[in-house]
């Protein structure tokens, strides 16, 4: 059992070891540096540790870019202004008014105001205002560099395994939707279930998409850009192409569903079984081929549409919807090929690392 909890919360007790070790660092070394306000860096070390590497450069870069702006426009504006509490006020307003604009679509500026409010306001009957600004930079710089060490040294991460993780999770919630579909229910029970699901792969999907961001922005990360880009593209069209399939079966009427039922539903059972065999790693080389068959079956049953009877009356409208399960059936058989060989290629790089 306590295995099972140790691997249940091991990214939480990596990340809460990464933290600690940042905050601990960035207090000792303030305190050995003489900085007067030291708990500036312990707060810098404990805001920029993210659980990726680039998500650790991407925030301790926000974070001392801002800091530095916000400490050069404050403390000369400190410096200049003539101290009392209406110039103080004024200078206030239009300094943190001037900051917020320059800050509006801009990240790396978004701690810049308030930077600059903290001087001014700190420094409103103090002398040396210039070096207190300097004081503010080297203590958010140093919590900085202790969050970044941090990061690489405490447990580092190995970004190809865990965005491939990820993606392998997000398939595996993916072959859950995909095998309930053909018998799935339309009342409101069962239709909130379903969306909750969907909204869950795509908290997944955007969840992926800043680990594959944050990954561009770890050293060396863009070399292997492109393949998890690519990655995660597809796993977007797998998600689109599972939805418009529960989409088509909820508009075909079961006359018209009849005559492919059989074919559809064995390739639909056949796409979760793979997409079940590539969320656990395993080879998908049978299921793959598979796959390939149960469509080929589905493609000759729909070539022989109108050798039946039942065919005869069928309605142009259910004809139009039964052909459109076919297209989304096929355009997922199709993708899930390519997520195999995404997933292979991100193994590969695991492998290779």
């Amino acid at each position: 059992m306590s295995l099972q909890i140790a691997d249940r919360y091991a990214a939480d007790l990596r990340l809460a070891a990464k933290v600690a070790t940042a905050a601990a660092s960035a207090f000792v070394f303030a305190t050995l540096l003489g900085l007067p306000q030291g708990y500036w860096s312990v707060i810098s070390a404990l805001v920029v540790v993210q659980s990726s590497v680039g998500g650790t450069l991407a925030a301790a870069q926000e974070r001392a870019i801002g800091t530095l702006v916000g400490a050069i426009v404050g403390g000369i504006a400190a410096f200049l202004h003539p101290h009392s509490l209406l110039t103080t006020s004024i200078t206030l307003t239009v300094v943190t008014a001037a900051l917020a604009f320059a800050a509006a679509g801009r990240p790396s500026l978004k701690l810049a105001p308030v930077t600059a409010a903290i001087l001014l306001v700190a420094t409103a009957n103090q002398p040396n205002q210039l070096l207190f600004a300097a004081e503010r930079v080297l203590e958010v710089m140093l919590g900085c560099a202790m969050g970044i060490a941090a990061t690489f040294l405490v447990f580092p991460n190995r970004l190809d395994r865990e965005i491939s993780s990820e993606a392998r999770a997000i398939a595996g919630a993916l072959a859950a939707i995909l095998r309930g579909a053909p018998d799935r229910r339309r009342d409101p029970d069962s239709m909130h279930a379903y969306l909750g699901a969907q909204d869950g792969v795509r908290r997944k999907l955007a969840a992926f998409e800043k680990s594959v961001a944050d990954a561009r922005r770890a050293p060396g990360g863009r070399a292997s850009a492109e393949a998890r880009s690519s990655l995660q593209r597809t796993l977007w069209r797998v998600r689109n192409d599972v939805a418009a399939v529960d989409r088509a079966l909820a508009a075909a009427p079961d006359e018209a569903r009849q005559l492919v039922g059989p074919t559809s539903g064995a390739l639909m059972l056949a796409a979760a079984d793979l997409l079940d065999a590539l969320a656990t790693g395993g080879d998908a080389t049978r299921l793959l081929a598979e796959v390939a068959d149960r469509r080929a079956a589905l493609d000759d049953a729909v070539a022989h549409l109108g050798d039946g009877a039942e065919a005869e009356h069928l309605e142009a409208a259910d004809a139009v919807t039964t052909l459109g399960l076919v297209f989304s059936l096929r355009n997922l058989s199709g993708n899930l090929s390519d997520l195999a060989d995404r997933l292979n290629e991100a193994r590969s790089g695991e492998i290779t690392e």
